[in-house]
């Protein structure tokens, strides 16, 4: 494999190019200029003109930064402030990255008693653009009387313009939203909502104020109650933030499932979502029937914000031929479509639309008469080089998807956390529009990816009863080049 660090991520400073001044019937021109006089009104004056060329300049590029989640958050019976649900384990990709916590309000652990134990903070991680990947993943197990399952999330890097797509807020229901400012000046972060009826009108989620290094935390219920399909737009002035969703399913009174949802990009006419898995029928048909286990079949999320449109679903699979079909969304309005009854094992869903939407599919994992869910984005593809950090412990799965008209060869290196040292790695080739899955195994790991096109990729963390979804980032985005006139 070719050095893991990845170009993308290394602009160079430009230098100012020295400018060679004329002599004679050009001093006019050149006078005026000097003394301020806007170049465009200096050049049309009589006289030989002596044009000024930009030089384009690149920033130098900002240290890589990362937010990676706390603990679960969910609510107590009662309370109207959520708990966090114990430890996390955090694992990290990175050379000698910097740790910093978050603030916010103070949350207490789910056992917190009469000690007052405050849950763990969440942190976000930085290190210089030149360092090579930074990456990690937060995940823990929660088996408590009021939340249970499996959560595993990618820790995210800020963004100006992200959506969720995910959650519910209907009886036994939770969803709580994070939102986190790793910047060093103040966000402040609009909230546009969507439901199965329409937009949601939710005064409360205009102008949220997040200060330099802070995380607040909401109810989704208190700006969408009672919504089965909530969608939700996320725009920050100021900095870049992050937004996650944590949710939760409570049967009866059994806890049965939980999940960190990630972020997705904004809306475009074609999703791709990897990393999709169909639960066996013999597994998911029984509990089907039983009362109150409805959701466990996997359903697809869609929403045009904007405009009304034709879509097509189709489901591509390791093995077997693909299936599609047709659906017509309501602008700004949610719809879910079931996807049972499309067999079994990992699949890729995507849409191909005549305007832009957004999209998003929940899934299960079935063990007895427990469940566990994740949320699946739709996937960012990767153009050249990209990263993820997969937690050990439970097994897991590569999934890749060839978008384009081409084939395309996809390596990928497992290495040590100072990215010095490959401990492991494969090539696969993909023909166009071709879904593969690679098994990875419950060992864990760094893991550095490198294609000559693009392709979505996303990793499933999964067991009976345990389910999770991670994404696989690129590099922060190049700061473009700005023209400068030296004068």
């Amino acid at each position: 494999m070719n050095d893991p660090t990845p170009r993308s991520n290394q602009p160079t400073l430009g230098r100012l190019a020295s400018t060679v001044l004329g002599l004679g019937a050009v001093a006019l021109s050149i006078g005026l200029v000097s003394q301020g006089i806007p170049q465009q009104f200096a050049s049309s004056l009589p006289g030989v003109r002596d044009v000024l060329q930009p030089v384009a300049v690149s920033a130098e590029a900002p240290d890589q930064q990362v937010v990676c989640a706390g603990p679960f958050l969910g609510f107590v019976q009662q309370e109207t402030t959520p708990r966090g649900f114990g430890e996390t384990t955090l694992n990290l990709l990175g050379v000698e990255p910097q740790l910093t916590e978050l603030t916010s309000e103070q949350l207490l652990d789910v056992f917190a008693g009469t000690e007052s134990k405050t849950a763990s903070p969440a942190v976000f991680a930085t290190q210089p653009s030149e360092s090579g990947f930074l990456a990690g993943t937060t995940s823990q197990n929660i088996d408590t009387p009021f939340a249970r399952g499996y959560q595993a999330s990618s820790c995210q890097q800020p963004r100006s313009e992200s959506w969720l797509v995910a959650g519910s807020t209907t009886t036994g229901r939770q969803s709580v939203l994070v939102l986190s400012n790793p910047g060093r000046v103040q966000a402040v972060v609009d909230l546009s909502l969507f439901g199965e009826s329409g937009p949601i009108s939710a005064p409360a989620a205009r102008g949220i104020l997040l200060q330099p290094g802070e995380e607040r935390v909401f109810s989704l219920s208190g700006l969408a109650p009672d919504e089965a399909s909530p969608v939700i737009r996320v725009v920050s002035s100021g900095t870049p933030v992050t937004a996650a969703l944590h949710v939760s399913l409570t049967r009866g009174l059994q806890p049965d499932g939980v999940d960190v949802t990630s972020v997705q990009s904004g809306p475009t006419p074609t999703r791709v979502i990897p990393g999709v898995w169909l639960e066996p029928e013999d597994i998911l048909g029984p509990i089907l029937g039983v009362d109150g286990y409805s959701d466990v079949a996997p359903i697809l999320r869609l929403l045009a914000p904007e405009t009304d449109t034709q879509a097509e679903v189709i489901v591509e699979k390791a093995v077997g031929e693909a299936i599609s079909g047709q659906v017509s969304l309501e602008a700004g309005r949610v719809f879910d479509v079931q996807l049972a009854e499309l067999g079994e094992g990992y699949a890729t869903v995507r849409i191909v639309a005549d305007q832009s939407v957004v999209a998003g599919v929940r899934q299960s994992s079935v063990a007895d008469s427990q469940t566990d869910l994740a949320w699946v984005p739709s996937a960012s593809a990767i153009e050249e080089v990209g990263s993820a950090v997969v937690p050990g412990g439970i097994d897991a799965t590569l999934q890749m998807f060839n978008p384009s008209g081409e084939a395309i060869t996809l390596t990928y290196a497992r290495v040590s956390e100072d990215q010095t040292t490959v401990v492991g790695q494969g090539r696969i080739e993909l023909a166009p529009g071709e879904f593969s899955t690679r098994a990875l195994g419950d060992g864990g790991g760094n893991y550095l990816f490198e294609t000559d096109g693009p392709v979505a990729l996303a990793i499933s963390l999964r067991e009976a009863g345990s389910i999770a979804h991670l994404v696989v980032n690129p590099p922060p985005v190049q700061l473009p080049a700005v023209s400068v006139y030296a004068r």
